[in-house]
This record gives C-alpha cells, structure tokens and sequence, in this order.
C-alpha cells in the first residue's frame, strides 16, 4: 500500500508555503517600496556582488528578461549598479550602491525573524534534518526532465482578506 503523504502533490506543499512565505516577507518590507526584489537584493549582497545578469537569473528561476527588468527597477530606485567586470569589459556584474547595502540588515531581520517563526516548535535536530530534506528532493528531481516556467516578481497583487 503506497503511502497517503505520496497522494499528494509535494509542489503544491512546497508552492503554497513559498506563496505565504513571499506574501508576508513583501509585506513586513513594503516601507521599504521594493516589492518582492528583496530576494534579488538578498543574492547580490550574499554572493559579494559578483554575478552577471545571467547568474542572478538562474539563482532566482527567472529569466533573463525579467531579471533585467528586476534590474532595472533596482537601478532606477539607487539601489544596484552595473560595473564591468575587471576581467572582461564586456560583462558586468550587478552590486548593490550604498543605498542598497543600506537595506540589507533590515531585510535580513525580517528572514530571520519569518524562518524564527516559521521553525517554532521544531528542535535544532528537525530543523537540520527539514533543510537536509529539501537539499534530497531538490537532488532527486534535478535530473529529471522538465520544461522552464518563468517566474515574474512583478506583480503581486495585495488581496484584503
């Protein structure tokens, strides 16, 4: 007998947590006006500001029009800034400006308060264990064949419940 947890679908678990989880993370940031670039921002400033457009894309499952354009709103805000690349002037990597890295530890305040939140009830021991388990999953599925869906940070709508 295959067991009742394998009847259902683990993605939509897993999407509608990640729904949640952005939902409430855009709004514990909205005094900040920068929708849901948090998690664009969050990769700059934990990778030093090295990668590419193309980089920052994959890491986020977006697509490299719709990460030009998280770019773009980014840059307009003072937040990130293109900068050539010593080792090739043709390629830029995006770095976050002053401003920008001025954002970070309120950001990283509310991750670590969300996941806080998020984990209570659960020892250090399960917690390990949960993250351990999602680095399986993703390793048992990374193989298998699947087509790119694109993801639009854009536009999240704000629902009144």
């Amino acid at each position: 007998m295959v067991p009742k947890s394998l009847d259902i679908p683990l993605g939509r678990s897993l999407g509608l947590i990640a729904k949640r989880y952005l939902s409430i993370m855009y709004k514990n940031l909205s005094h900040l006006d920068i929708g849901t670039y948090f998690i664009v921002i969050n990769l700059i400033q934990k990778t030093g500001g090295m990668l590419n457009q193309q980089e920052l894309a994959d890491l986020c499952g977006m697509d490299k029009t719709n990460m030009l354009r998280s770019i773009d709103t980014l840059q307009l805000k003072g937040l990130v800034k293109r900068v050539k690349k010593a080792d090739d002037r043709r390629a830029y990597v995006i770095k976050l400006t002053p401003k920008g890295e001025s954002i970070v530890p309120v950001i990283n305040k509310s991750f670590r308060a969300l996941n806080k939140k998020a984990l209570t009830g659960l020892s250090e021991r399960q917690v390990n264990s949960f993250y351990k388990t999602l680095e399986t999953i993703t390793d048992n599925i990374a193989s298998l064949p699947s087509d790119e869906i694109l993801i639009s940070m854009k536009n999240i709508k704000n629902v009144q419940k």
